[in-house]
């Protein structure tokens, strides 16, 4: 009995010292994540627009440490794997519109989104040298969404000067670049030397002065107030489901939103069926996207089998969630919502700010031309 009175306490011994083990594993590893600290991904480099619209995001959050990456694709799938904590991704420009792809990846990971900001963005036309006017640029570079933001300014002033210069028949070229920083950077890298004329990127203020660039003309975006809506994503289950979200402390009265989509019959009735939940409850619907419905690797998973169809859409809807709204009436909603489509995804509820004005065009006459005044 001794004996194995002694055997049991070793046993209890090894136990403990294999579980302090474990405990200081741990331990060491929150130590670890603590120093290196979390990780939110934006797209471009620093001075890129998403990077603007990441430190508004974690301006109060200086633990987090923001990291640029080459795609939209390429940050969802760091947040995916869970090599990043956060993803600042932006979905919407207030003059340009919907950004299709940033729906496409929402769906095709697994991740929910935790908050959303509208930021107000100021686009440069900057060149490589200071003795370089419009007339005598030859291709304009950015984002495709901002070269369809900033489309009026070029069409009135960027291609009449150079045409005065090159003829009238001259097509002024554009190229389209993954962000406004890589718009930046290939003109620095490029400039005049490049055999398809001098070059133009249009960009911020900070990746002008980043890369070296002299800025020709400030604001040229087609409307007087231009706003992009970032969202902030991360993982549906892991560490940033379990705390609570970043946003600006200095937000004020932020909107309770809420996103979801849908996949409907394609039967007479069936969008009214679905928008009919929200309007029988007066709850304001924000905005309603469709995407084609992929099949293959990139459908939504649990979509049934055979479901996707040519023409057939993925419907986005996002809404606010009314004030006072109680679990019974929320879970009452969510159950019609189910009733009517054949497939859903909730993204989540988060806290949304964005800028309400009227939309004013720019006023070219009142727009400040660095070239025309030196």
């Amino acid at each position: 009995q001794a004996f194995r009175r002694a055997c049991a306490q070793s046993a209890w011994v090894r136990a403990e010292c294999r579980a302090a083990g474990v405990m200081a594993e741990q331990a060491a590893k929150r130590a670890r994540t603590e120093d290196h600290g979390d990780i939110a991904v934006y797209t471009g480099e620093e001075g890129s627009l998403a990077h603007i619209a990441a430190t508004q995001f974690f301006k109060h959050f200086p633990k987090v440490s923001l990291s640029g990456v080459g795609s939209f694709a390429a940050a969802f799938r760091e947040v995916a794997s869970g090599r990043a904590l956060y993803g600042v991704i932006p979905i919407e420009n207030s003059a340009s519109g919907t950004l299709h792809s940033t729906y496409d990846l929402v769906v095709e990971h697994d991740v929910v989104i935790s908050g959303e900001l509208g930021v107000r963005e100021v686009y440069c036309l900057c060149v490589k040298t200071e003795s370089t006017m419009l007339s005598g640029i030859r291709r304009v570079l950015s984002h495709p969404n901002i070269l369809d933001a900033c489309s009026s300014f070029i069409d009135t002033k960027v291609v009449p000067a150079v045409r005065a210069v090159a003829g009238a028949d001259f097509t002024l070229g554009t190229r389209p670049t993954r962000s406004t920083t890589e718009a930046a950077r290939l003109t620095a890298e490029e400039g005049a030397e490049a055999p398809e004329g001098v070059a133009a990127a249009i960009a911020t203020k900070e990746a002008a002065k980043r890369h070296g660039l002299t800025v020709l003309a400030e604001d040229i975006g087609n409307d007087a107030f231009l706003e992009t809506r970032y969202i902030l994503i991360h993982r549906r289950e892991g560490p940033a489901a379990n705390q609570p979200s970043p946003f600006p402390r200095d937000a004020v009265s932020p909107l309770r939103k809420r996103s979801a989509c849908f996949a409907l019959r394609n039967e007479p009735g069936a969008i009214f069926r679905l928008l009919a939940c929200f309007a029988l409850r007066s709850i304001d619907i924000i905005k309603v996207e469709t995407r084609p419905l992929h099949a293959g690797h990139r459908a939504p998973p649990g979509l049934p089998a055979g479901t996707p169809r040519l023409w057939d859409y993925l419907f986005y809807v996002d809404y606010v969630v009314p004030p006072g709204q109680t679990a019974k009436e929320d879970v009452r909603l969510q159950e019609s919502l189910a009733e009517f489509s054949i497939w859903n995804r909730d993204f989540g509820t988060y806290p949304s700010q964005t800028t309400r004005v009227e939309k004013q065009a720019q006023s070219w006459d009142d727009m400040v031309d660095i070239m025309a005044k030196s």
